[in-house]
């Protein structure tokens, strides 16, 4: 008896061990939001100060975006007035909740908080959004992010 107990020991601490270890490897879909959300925040940012071209820009964007999203975007880059806007020091997720699941797309509801400077002073703001990713063969993209409507 107790030499079926070493066989069945060792797959068993296999089977653990890949259990933990297969956590680490896949992030989840919401800190995959989060990290695109904060990854366009700092395009954008650099776009409308001037840290990089309206090209690097554009591209960088269609790393991490997918239609509509992008197409908003790009065409807010080709009318923005950089004097009107406030600059974000930093962003911290509040809620980041995994809606639903629909073939190529993972809708969320999130709240940001938004450490922000103004022309007059620094502020902080808190905004709800809809954030749908698509999944596409590069990866999981942005595909739109809207600030859900209060009624």
């Amino acid at each position: 008896m107790k030499q079926y107990d070493k066989l069945l020991i060792l797959p068993a601490i296999i089977i653990i061990i890949a259990g933990i270890f297969s956590g680490f490897s896949n992030q989840s879909y919401d800190q995959i939001a989060e990290d695109l959300l904060r990854e366009r925040t700092e395009i954008l940012q650099n776009a409308y100060y001037g840290k990089i071209d309206r090209n690097k820009a554009e591209a960088a964007l269609s790393k991490i975006e997918t239609y509509p999203l992008l197409s908003e975007d790009v065409g807010n880059l080709k009318d923005y007035d950089a004097s009107q806007l406030d600059i974000v020091k930093s962003m911290d997720f509040i809620i980041v909740n995994q809606e639903t699941k629909m073939f190529d797309y993972i809708s969320f509801h999130t709240k940001i908080r938004w450490y922000m400077s103004g022309l007059s002073s620094d502020y902080v703001s808190e905004n709800e959004y809809s954030v749908i990713l698509k999944s596409t063969s590069e990866g999981y993209k942005l595909s739109e992010f809207n600030p859900k409507q209060e009624y």
